[in-house]
């Protein structure tokens, strides 16, 4: 068997186990409080496949990075057929639509090998889906689909903000900071704000409290690194202080997700 043939049938089988697992994960959306948390990681991984995509092209960890790439391609469609299966509401449908159409042209230019060239216009792209994202989860906020909407929202809101953070520093280390630094600027201001709405909430646990204090000290780290290398770019050292960031955000969202869905539990049986 030639070496080109035991390659391909081993990335034929690892599209395979990762779908499998993409779908299992993706399968539990039923709840209103599910979908809107779904929602927001759909919002979230238009950042992750940014940034794997950067690191890629960077030669950044390269193999993870094309597989994680790889990983987030097919957990975003999974995920947005569950999606589409579960909303009733016809206007949030709409918009699930909206993006299921920008979704057939994007992932074309993810599934191929990253190019500096095209860079440009696979950022535009991937924008125009984050926003229409934005507009399905006001959608989905209007329509009442749970009482923890907003909680969802901002944690979703968090973890998009660590994964653009890297994604964008690696652009900027790909030649483009011209055309990134003020978007890069903005993205570390948005993430310390959210941090302070989150904070804010008046909803919470002493768990989560103390967990979102972490973050802002994970937070501070991250900005004294880039500072520190800001005329020798490291992505690498930044995306590894982010994937700890995520970590933390993965675990605050479950939590958030367990109390909307307490909230929308107590709001059906009081009716």
């Amino acid at each position: 068997m030639s070496l080109i043939t035991i390659r391909t049938q081993f990335f034929a089988f690892l599209l395979l186990s990762l779908s499998l697992i993409g779908l299992a994960q993706a399968a539990n959306i039923s709840t209103g409080a599910e979908v809107v948390n779904a929602a927001a990681e759909q919002r979230t991984l238009t950042q992750v496949m940014l940034k794997n995509y950067v690191l890629s092209g960077l030669g950044v960890r390269s193999r993870k990075a094309n597989q994680a790439l790889t990983k987030a391609i097919i957990r975003f469609d999974l995920q947005q057929q569950q999606l589409m299966s579960a909303v009733t509401d016809t206007q949030v449908l709409q918009q699930l639509q909206l993006i299921q159409q920008s979704w057939v042209s994007l992932q074309v230019q993810y599934k191929q090998k990253p190019d500096l060239s095209r860079l440009a216009e696979l950022y535009t792209m991937n924008e125009n889906i984050l926003n229409q994202g934005t507009v399905l989860l006001e959608g989905m906020a209007s329509a009442k689909l749970s009482k923890g909407a907003d909680m969802l929202e901002l944690m979703g809101q968090h973890e998009l903000l660590c994964q653009r953070l890297s994604a964008l520093y690696g652009m900027m280390a790909w030649d483009m900071r011209d055309e990134i630094e003020i978007a890069y600027q903005e993205t570390y201001r948005a993430l310390s704000d959210n941090l302070i709405k989150l904070q804010s909430l008046p909803l919470s646990t002493v768990s989560i409290k103390r967990g979102l204090k972490k973050t802002r000290q994970q937070l501070e780290r991250l900005r004294k690194t880039a500072e520190a290398s800001k005329e020798a770019f490291v992505p690498g050292l930044i995306d590894r202080s982010v994937v700890r960031m995520v970590e933390q955000a993965d675990q605050l969202q479950a939590e958030y997700l367990q109390l909307a869905s307490s909230l929308d539990s107590s709001l059906d049986s009081a009716n």
